[in-house]
């Protein structure tokens, strides 16, 4: 029959099936990216997540969007009930018909719909939609009382949702706001007696660090599977790791063990303190990203492709703090001068000497990396919330839908 696995007990009978294009009006926009304004009135839906302004609407009501190319084909989505404009290549559903709940289609279109591009797409990438996936696609009804009981739950969890999300950013951005005062010095701790900590040393990063490229190890052979050392790489560094790398979260791959280990010297291993610095990225806001690696348990890992390994002189900063230190912005503006390259951008052991930085005593070092670090615990803690929340409306939806 079809009914929901789970129903609002005042509801009965089955639901009725039909075609999107049956229910609402489907249209692709006019409008480019480069016709959006900064500042614009109008919301201005592009291929991404992204809204952007606009100052022109083509169309003012209850309506869904959704990319029709690029990267994020069946996994942008958004709905509005207003004045907005959309690009050439976004499909909007408007003008639903009497009896079919915009918010209603919405929640189970953009929960269904790329599974069906996925189908219906000769590509191993999607990368396009045609009007009659959209049009052609078939959503189960129930009434509209029904319909609209349903939305207005689902509406209560997006607005939590969107609550955390909003709270991450605030933050994030209270974290790049503190950060910018701490590595400036504007804000400063003090000691235990409350008197200022000694002045701030300022250094090239080749006098405290000396530097390996320890990549040649990982290179023999890219298959890791179930071996014995693990392998940091730049995309890790790019896209995987927080401030503070926790080798227990098991992000890195493992170098398969036909790898001969005993002929790795030990000194080539991380050890605690160390930094792996991405040496090339495409993006100038990646190249020279760094980690900091920390709480090591003995594992065995090495620096692996395409990153560059810094050891800091025994006793110079304390476990926490160059991981922060690395992303401030006086080091990060220096790195990107440093760059080198044009469709690819490179930083070398020998550039990166040349980085100056300054840095207190170990007292107030340790004093920073602790306060940065309550701040990246409140922002994960959040994002576990956004993470745990998202997949129970996933779970609530595969049973509250047919």
């Amino acid at each position: 029959m079809n009914i929901p696995q789970l129903r609002f007990p005042e509801f009965k009978g089955e639901w009725e099936k039909k075609k999107l294009g049956e229910v609402a009006e489907i249209k692709t926009g006019n409008k480019d990216t480069q016709n959006k304004i900064e500042d614009g009135l109008y919301p201005f839906f592009v291929r991404s997540n992204t809204v952007e302004k606009i100052n022109s609407f083509s169309f003012d009501g209850e309506a869904i969007l959704t990319s029709g190319d690029g990267v994020g084909v069946g996994k942008n989505f958004h709905y509005i009930n207003g004045k907005f404009d959309f690009h050439q290549r976004v499909y909007s559903l408007r003008n639903f018909k009497d009896g079919y709940l915009g918010k209603y289609i919405y929640n189970v279109f953009s929960e269904k719909f790329y599974d069906r591009v996925i189908r219906l797409s000769a590509k191993n990438s999607v990368d396009s939609v045609r009007m009659d996936m959209i049009a052609d696609m078939k959503i189960f009804f129930p009434c509209l009382p029904e319909q609209t009981k349903i939305a207005n739950f689902l509406t209560v969890v997006d607005e939590k949702m969107q609550a955390l999300k909003k709270k991450k950013g605030l933050l994030e951005d209270y974290k790049k706001g503190v950060m910018q005062k701490l590595f400036s010095q504007e804000l400063r701790f003090k000691d235990v007696d409350g008197k200022k900590f000694a002045d701030w040393e300022e250094k090239k990063l080749g006098k405290v660090f000396s530097f390996k490229v320890t990549n040649s190890f990982s290179r023999e052979n890219l298959n890791y599977e179930n071996g014995e050392v693990k392998n940091i790489h730049y995309g890790d560094i790019h896209t995987k790791f927080q401030t503070l790398f926790n080798i227990k979260n098991e992000m890195v791959p493992f170098v398969n063990q036909e790898i001969s280990i005993q002929r790795i010297a030990e000194d080539n291993y991380c050890k605690e303190g160390d930094m792996i610095f991405a040496d090339a990225s495409e993006d100038l806001n990646d190249v020279g990203k760094s980690i900091e690696v920390v709480n090591l348990n003995n594992e065995k890992v090495l620096s692996g492709l395409h990153t560059i390994l810094a050891r800091p002189s025994e006793g110079t900063f304390s476990i926490g703090f160059t991981g922060y230190l690395s992303k401030s912005n006086s080091i990060r503006i220096q790195i990107q001068k440093e760059a080198q390259g044009s469709k690819v951008l490179s930083i070398s052991a020998g550039r990166l000497s040349g980085i100056s930085i300054s840095f207190p005593c170990l007292e107030e070092q340790t004093k920073i990396a602790n306060f940065l670090s309550s701040i990246d615990e409140k922002i994960n803690h959040t994002v576990k919330q956004i993470q745990q929340t998202e997949s129970w409306k996933k779970g609530l939806l595969q049973k509250m839908i047919v």
